[in-house]
């Protein structure tokens, strides 16, 4: 573990931009060190391999990560929900018919450990074993006390993921709400959204994965509810997308497990790269070809020739150039 990223975690007053130039350290960090280890927390920093192509991606991207266990599922689709922070029937309602559809489908639910929904999407896919990434607002070691602490080891324990960008004693802000949510942003592909008050965090999330270009997805609410106005809105201006059918909206942007399981029974003999290049594909609702040659480990001469065979055979195919799908 680098000790420039335990430095930092340490003190308060060292900024990102220092952290390549240490060479002495006045800051013992082996109590540190030794607790992280203790509850398997690891740090990522941007100039390392393990540091993930969509933390390069990221707008202010963070320099330093912490996380405990799974960063691979960071190259799966992911399905952000995001709720109010208020409790409602509804909310749970139609978060549970969701997530029990969606363990049916190849996908990775991510949510930030807000109290509500973000720890009711957690829960729900821990129930329907449905891998989930928690993002947190505060430094990862302070789950150990908080309430929140049985959902985080329950994910820790499936071999999931959790991770933060902040320090030791970093205090929750406002701030600190919309700088994890950009992470979630571009981590996730699909915003899920049934609810939103007007001048409420979730309304800002939704305007920020617009301007990014993501897909924002909602389900019908009461007419007369003061949430649902801005809402209908938004579907009158096509800025998001109304949902009535959980099958019809998962299958349009993630591969079934029944479709995903005919790859290991094709007649085709497949090479160890070729099966790696499927499995890949099928993980995913669909896939760049330059996230798939960050992902396969393939040298890019022999993937194309890879891919190339494998449309041959019709088990995939390109739904636009360079982006790719199960047949």
């Amino acid at each position: 573990m680098y000790p420039q990223a335990l430095r930092y975690s340490l003190d308060d007053t060292t900024t990102l931009s220092d952290i390549r130039e240490w060479k002495t350290f006045d800051i013992d960090t082996a109590e540190l060190s030794s607790r992280m280890l203790d509850n398997n927390i690891n740090v990522a920093i941007d100039w390392e391999p393990i540091f993930h192509y969509k933390f390069h991606l990221i707008k202010s991207k963070p320099y330093i990560i912490y996380y405990t266990w799974n960063l691979s599922l960071l190259d799966s689709n992911i399905l952000w929900i995001v709720w109010p922070r208020k409790k409602t029937f509804y909310s749970d309602k139609v978060l549970s018919k969701l997530l029990e559809t969606a363990s049916n489908y190849n996908l990775v639910t991510i949510s930030g450990m807000a109290e509500w929904v973000d720890l009711l999407c957690h829960s729900l896919s821990i129930k329907n074993n449905i891998p989930t990434i928690a993002v947190l607002w505060w430094w990862l070691r302070r789950y150990l006390n908080k309430s929140e602490r049985n959902i985080i080891s329950s994910i820790v324990q499936h071999g999931w993921l959790v991770i933060s960008e902040f320090k030791l004693n970093f205090q929750p802000t406002n701030y600190s709400f919309p700088q994890r949510n950009r992470i979630i942003a571009w981590l996730s592909d699909i915003l899920f959204l049934p609810q939103a008050w007007l001048n409420s965090w979730s309304l800002i999330t939704v305007d920020f994965a617009i301007d990014m270009s993501r897909s924002v997805y909602w389900v019908a609410d009461n007419i007369f509810a003061a949430e649902s106005a801005w809402l209908n809105q938004y579907i009158a201006d096509k800025k998001i997308n109304l949902v009535s059918d959980f099958d019809k909206f998962l299958s349009s942007h993630f591969i079934h497990k029944s479709t995903a399981s005919k790859i290991s029974t094709s007649n085709i003999i497949l090479s160890e790269n070729e099966k790696k290049i499927l499995t890949a594909i099928s993980d995913n609702w669909e896939i760049w070809l330059d996230k798939l040659c960050t992902i396969s480990d393939i040298p890019s001469q022999e993937l194309f020739s890879l891919l190339t065979m494998l449309e041959i055979n019709s088990l995939i195919y390109q739904s636009s150039p360079g982006i790719y799908k199960i047949l």
